[in-house]
């Protein structure tokens, strides 16, 4: 298991509050104790992963993709052209898979409807 999971993460950390050993903790888990060992150390120095406070280069022109979206019909967007009217328009210098993402995160997709399929029997 090369990296865990926020759930075993969170595991991990109450059974370590509960008073259990670094090795049965390990076992429960199915990592080593180095694993556990390492990440009890981590979280005693507060260490923050770098990328979950990075702010993607699309979050800085929201506004200007919140104008293009009021601007779009409905239906499909072309996210590429966005990201060709942004680097036009407003100087952005972030990558093509900034956008995308971005646009996932802030606005979701609609949820999808069920359709139930009804068969009539034959000859009625």
């Amino acid at each position: 298991m090369g990296r865990l999971e926020n759930e075993a993460l969170t595991a991990m950390t109450v059974l370590l509050k509960q008073g259990h050993s670094q090795s049965s903790v390990a076992r429960l888990l199915g990592v080593s104790e180095g694993t556990v060992r390492y990440h009890r150390r981590r979280d005693a120095a507060g260490a923050v992963d770098g990328q979950t406070v990075q702010v993607g280069k699309a979050a800085a022109v929201a506004e200007a993709i919140a104008h293009w979206r009021s601007q779009q019909s409905g239906g499909r967007v072309n996210l590429a052209a966005l990201h060709d009217w942004l680097k036009r328009e407003h100087d952005c210098d972030g990558s093509l898979k900034s956008v995308p993402r971005y646009w996932k995160r802030t606005f979701p997709a609609p949820a999808i409807r069920a359709r139930r399929r009804v068969d009539t029997p034959m000859g009625a």
